[in-house]
């Protein structure tokens, strides 16, 4: 039965990190509500929840994990590649890729996730078959993207006419 006496507060994730860190190193499961339209249509901005545990040493590709940018700026991505020592990472709703990110930068896997009212474990055999549709498309995102914004343009321009 899920509890439905939580309080929900936004902390900056630089904030929540070393509570996270210290789940997820002594072997527990975290819980966040994700931010940001980058893994859309998989997860949405402050609508879905993922369930985060310690990253195996070597990550799959399509996982999606939690990692931090050289900057400091913390980012929920998927797998594109693997580079023996590196990886490479893409949110589902882009098309480039962020190349070269070490394994010492990446905090923590997603194990669940929730859209609606319900749980789905990454390991199910539909969203296998989800996550590599969305990475086999992906070089496609980009002129996809491109036809949208000239339909757009034209759009827009026979109603200004």
């Amino acid at each position: 039965m899920e509890r439905t006496d939580r309080v929900h507060t936004r902390v900056p994730m630089r904030e929540l990190s070393p509570l996270l860190e210290e789940i997820i190193a002594s072997g527990g499961v975290a819980e966040l509500t994700v931010t940001g339209r980058s893994m859309e249509p998989t997860l949405h901005d402050r609508k879905s929840r993922v369930r985060l545990q310690s990253a195996p040493e070597t990550l799959p590709r399509g996982a999606v994990v939690l990692y931090k940018r050289d900057n400091g700026q913390y980012v929920l991505h998927r797998v594109a590649a693997c580079h023996g020592e590196t990886y490479d990472f893409c949110g589902d709703a882009q098309w480039v890729l962020e190349r070269g990110l070490r394994r010492e930068q990446i905090l923590a896997v997603v194990t669940e996730f929730q859209r609606t009212d319900r749980w789905t474990s990454v390991t199910s055999a539909a969203y296998g078959l989800y996550w590599r549709a969305l990475l086999a498309v992906r070089p496609l995102r980009r002129f996809a993207h491109r036809a949208a914004g000239w339909l757009r343009r034209q759009v827009t321009r026979e109603r200004n006419r």
